[in-house]
């Protein structure tokens, strides 16, 4: 498996690892650190071939304290998965016809009756607030989420995603980056805003974020809430991602210079 070091840049080779030392190499050289100079695994398709189970393992001995953040983070991540299933389940049988039971004393002509027009109109009444219920309660499940000190050390998105800057209304110069990395609600700044929604917190602007693995880039603007601030955003990012490289391109859509310079060249 190919790791990130805190002490030097680049990626490299895990040949054995302890609980005390991690042995690397490279093309040239073999070389071996302390299990703390571990920094992260690297992102991409660099560790195609390892599974899940073996980084696990090799987390389990190098850090086992990071890795028990980390089993409890997924244990909690799936649990309002499944939620969420249950939520999606429900509106989907929610959205089907009634099943009427026929009894022929009640309803003598039942297989000659068409639903009229209000039957359809009460169903999508009804659907539309159900559905509205439903986002709220995944609303309340982020909110529960990312009120948490989450770790996104090891957090990859060569995609891109939206992200807002809010400012705190009783205490000037105040900001904070707000983001839905695990996509709780669809990807529009003002739904993330929603998220976030706090009467000493309001959001002033936003762009678009992508994470490899030793960078941070942020980029473009918000259609709703306009571009940010370079400086300040950097600065909110800098407490999300402790130790990262941050950069910061506002206003500026993604182009062929930003896809050359951020994305990996070969090992």
């Amino acid at each position: 498996m190919k790791i990130h070091l805190h002490s030097r840049q680049g990626l490299y080779e895990v040949e054995t690892y302890g609980r005390e030392t991690i042995t690397c190499s490279t093309k040239h050289n073999i070389f071996q650190v302390p299990t703390s100079d571990f920094k992260s695994f690297a992102g991409g398709n660099w560790n195609f071939n390892v599974t899940k189970d073996q980084m696990d393992v090799f987390l389990s001995v190098v850090q086992p304290d990071k890795y028990k953040i980390q089993v409890e983070q997924e244990n909690q991540i799936l649990s309002l998965v499944a939620r969420m299933d249950m939520i999606k389940e429900s509106i989907k049988a929610s959205s089907t016809q009634p099943v009427v039971e026929e009894d022929e004393d009640d309803y003598p002509d039942y297989e000659s009756q068409e639903p009229t027009k209000e039957d359809y109109q009460r169903w999508y009444t009804d659907n539309c607030k159900e559905l509205d219920e439903t986002k709220n309660k995944l609303k309340k499940i982020a909110r529960e989420v990312y009120s948490q000190n989450l770790d996104f050390s090891d957090y990859d998105n060569r995609k891109g995603i939206k992200f807002i800057i809010q400012e705190n209304e009783p205490e000037e110069n105040l900001y904070r980056l707000c983001w839905d990395p695990y996509g709780f609600v669809s990807n529009y700044h003002s739904n993330i805003s929603d998220i976030y929604y706090h009467k000493d917190w309001y959001t002033i602007n936003g762009g678009w974020i992508k994470v490899f693995e030793n960078d941070v880039v942020l980029y473009y603007k918000s259609g709703d809430y306009g571009v940010y601030d370079d400086a300040i955003a950097m600065k909110c990012a800098m407490k999300l991602f402790p130790g990262k490289n941050i950069h910061s391109f506002a206003g500026r859509d993604w182009d062929d210079e930003l896809d050359h310079k951020f994305y990996d060249l070969p090992f």
